[in-house]
């Protein structure tokens, strides 16, 4: 009796870890990876792990000491986020194929514009009078073609180092002078692609701190 109450214990542990050791054994590659997006999401996190936190639909993991989070509304993963470091780096081939930058290096809006071949669509939650609560984003949307399924990749940049908020400065100050300083305060180039150019220009070399990729992704509004 002692050895069978030992065996179904043994049996039990090895349930109870296998979440664990999922989580533990894989890799950013396997986990943010183009074949993850219209996924069930049983199946994500049997390779993921279980979400560290929930909020909504959108779950949080930790993978090799990087963050990445999944939208899975409906329970279908429909977008994937990474928060870029030194030791986070993302390979968007095989979300976009030959429109993604080298993986090799750091990944910046410049290297995104050069590799896709286009313009990037720049957003911000704010670029002026923003108050203390939080550091602001910028956002660039590069929207693929049909033969990447029309996949979208959505750049971030928080604005906390100076690289970040130069370009910013330059970026608002090229559209008050046009627009006016209200313009600005009420992101009204939100809803606008006149600065996209100017944008792009300056936020060139700057470095993305995350990168999110799906269709229909949100970002800021005017």
């Amino acid at each position: 009796m002692a050895s069978r109450a030992l065996a179904v214990l043994g049996s039990t542990l090895t349930l109870a870890c296998l979440p664990t050791l999922a989580q533990a054994q894989a890799t950013v590659a396997q986990v943010f990876n183009g074949e993850m997006l219209g996924t069930n999401l049983r199946y994500f996190e049997s390779i993921a792990g279980i979400a560290r936190t929930s909020v909504g639909d959108v779950h949080s993991y930790r993978v090799q000491g990087c963050e990445i989070s999944a939208n899975a509304a409906g329970g279908t993963v429909s977008e994937l986020r990474l928060q870029l470091s030194p030791s986070c780096k993302a390979d968007l081939s095989s979300f976009i194929g030959t429109f993604a930058p080298p993986a090799n290096k750091p990944l910046t809006f410049g290297a995104m514009s050069e590799s896709s071949g286009g313009q990037l669509e720049f957003y911000a939650d704010c670029l002026h009078l923003c108050g203390n609560a939080a550091d602001p984003s910028v956002y660039a949307l590069w929207q693929g073609p049909h033969a990447v399924n029309f996949t979208e990749v959505l750049l971030e940049a928080v604005l906390a180092d100076d690289a970040a908020i130069n370009a910013s400065n330059q970026w608002s100050e090229a559209m008050q002078k046009t627009k006016g300083q209200d313009f600005v305060i009420d992101t009204r180039f939100n809803c606008e692609r006149d600065f996209d150019e100017v944008a792009n220009q300056s936020f060139k070399g700057v470095k993305v701190t995350a990168v999110t990729i799906g269709t229909e992704l949100n970002k800021p509004g005017c």
